[in-house]
């Protein structure tokens, strides 16, 4: 299945506060093998993100980039259309992940009661009926 890396960030925190449900077993393994192969494509988004803020943000005299009081960084002004361009295109990428999936029957003939936006989070991993 293919998920860009911004639906991946939307979603990961989600997904992390899921496995701290009571589930069925199948749905909770599903979770857990979906998640860990979503941080290994997160691990590689974040490192290619570092190259950019490395690229575009504000140094300080020894070449490091500045972090502010809020912990933000600040891009070089003159730089933030290509920095805008570049991060926009990074979280536009698509992965192709083998997505670890579950009948809905797991959920609906379970006691475990979910959110709208819980279902969201989780709509690729489902299989309905055929």
């Amino acid at each position: 299945m293919k998920l860009t890396n911004k639906r991946i960030l939307e979603d990961a925190n989600g997904l992390g506060q899921l496995t701290q449900m009571k589930l069925p077993t199948k749905v909770s393994y599903a979770i857990a093998k979906n998640i860990d192969k979503i941080q290994s494509v997160l691990k590689i988004y974040n490192d290619e993100k570092q190259k950019l803020i490395d690229q575009y943000s504000v140094k300080d005299k020894e070449g490091k980039t500045l972090i502010g009081e809020d912990n933000q960084i600040t891009i070089q002004k003159e730089l933030l259309e290509e920095w805008t361009k570049d991060i926009k295109e990074l979280n536009e990428i698509e992965n192709d992940i083998a997505i670890h999936k579950f009948n809905i029957d797991a959920l609906l003939n379970s006691t475990c009661e979910m959110s709208p936006g819980e279902f969201m989070l989780i709509d690729y991993m489902i299989e309905e009926e055929k």
